[in-house]
């Protein structure tokens, strides 16, 4: 460990009052659409029973003075970096230091439709496993909000995952004064931390991971012929994408003309976001809502839905669906591969095809590829003990 060389200011949320009541009136001015005959099981999109019953939580029975109060029982800080365009940005993060003389630096990196609460049910459980009857390696914690979401600050350019993995690698290194680290991620989170272990090798110990973002050259000599099964996932993947892919095709081409909705009405920002939870959580779909609310309570969902409205970063958020194909971060060049020791863990309830272990090892040093019994995309808030010890686990191979 190093002697850090860039400060980082401590930081407490809070949402003043009349922004509080202002959220409220608007969604007291809620106008609902009419629903087609067979949205009972969400296939035009989110549902009418679910979002009214949503809504009318979030406007009478939501407290975020509460959960303000439980996310500022968290360390944060805020420290700001410089890009390699001579770009500013303002880094907000959680830093838990874990238990004893020898916690290992851990960085986790959340996606969307997300934020830095999607790994707070963790955090304790990986900076102090006695806390929670587990053995083994303890971990400092660090959870930073991507660049353009939650607190952290609004780019004035899009950035993609190529340029936040040199940032992360500032924060953990410049800030935080470590030599090398740990990594974990899902979606745009696996982007991130996927580059980090292509640009900072020498400093990324190992990474876990619960999606694999990068895609080989399937053309390149050093690429061995497609299998029957990659054949296969990839004809499923298309076929998926291609009833799901709406939210990405404006996300990556004019997420301007969808923001100005998004970001003045409250009921909007919800009905957009509430879908990919039903789609991409391990949620029971033979009810219209009952196992949308058991496996994301309201109260979790909404926390997440009101760090977006009140730091107004929806736009900011979705629009690295353009920085990022933009950047070409996803595309692996000719004869590329992740070197460093990669784990990945596969949620089969992710509503996605299971990824072919060949497929993984194509772009990744893979040391271990695990099909999960349960949970989702967002694995580290559906199913925490799980999720916490199977990164535990995965990294004590390696300490």
């Amino acid at each position: 460990m190093t002697r850090p060389i860039i400060p980082a200011d401590p930081f407490k949320i809070h949402v003043p009052d009349h922004e509080i009541e202002d959220l409220k009136h608007r969604l007291e001015q809620t106008r609902f659409p009419n629903e087609p005959d067979g949205n009972e099981h969400w296939a035009y999109g989110s549902n009418l029973s679910y979002m009214e019953r949503l809504i009318s939580y979030w406007r009478d029975d939501f407290d975020w003075r509460q959960q303000e109060t439980w996310l500022n029982s968290f360390p944060q800080f805020k420290t700001t970096l410089t890009d390699n365009n001579d770009q500013d940005h303002e880094i907000h993060f959680v830093y838990e230091k874990g238990s004893g003389d020898n916690a290992t630096p851990l960085i986790m990196t959340h996606g969307w439709p997300s934020t830095f609460r999607e790994f707070l049910d963790v955090v304790d459980r990986l900076a102090h496993p006695e806390n929670h009857g587990r053995s083994g390696p303890a971990f400092d914690v660090i959870v930073p909000s991507l660049i353009g979401y939650g607190f952290s600050s609004l780019p004035r350019q899009p950035v993609g995952p190529a340029v936040i993995a040199d940032l992360w690698h500032d924060l953990m290194t410049k800030v935080l004064g470590y030599d090398t680290y740990l990594a974990q991620a899902g979606d745009w989170g696996s982007f991130v931390t996927s580059r980090l272990a292509l640009q900072h090798a020498d400093a990324v110990r190992a990474i876990h991971l619960t999606m694999l973002p990068l895609r080989p050259d399937l053309r390149h000599e050093s690429q061995p012929p497609v299998t029957e099964e990659e054949s296969l996932w990839i004809r499923d993947m298309k076929k998926w994408w291609a009833g799901e892919e709406g939210y990405r095709s404006i996300q990556s081409t004019k997420p301007m003309t969808l923001a100005f909705g998004l970001m003045d009405s409250p009921s909007g920002l919800a009905g957009w976001l509430a879908d990919k939870y039903y789609r991409l959580g391990d949620t029971d779909k033979s009810h219209t809502w009952e196992g949308m609310e058991a496996r994301f309570p309201m109260d979790t969902l909404l926390t997440q839905l009101s760090i977006y409205w009140f730091t107004g970063t929806i736009n900011s958020a979705n629009t690295l669906y353009k920085a990022g194909p933009a950047e070409g971060s996803g595309l692996l060049k000719p004869g590329e591969r992740v070197t460093v020791p990669t784990f990945y863990s596969e949620y089969p309830m992710d509503s996605l095809p299971i990824t072919p272990r060949s497929w993984a090892m194509r772009g990744y040093n893979l040391q271990a590829f695990k099909i999960m019994e349960k949970g989702g995309h967002f694995a580290a808030m559906e199913e925490p003990e799980l999720f916490a010890d199977d990164v535990r686990d995965a990294f004590a191979t390696i300490l």
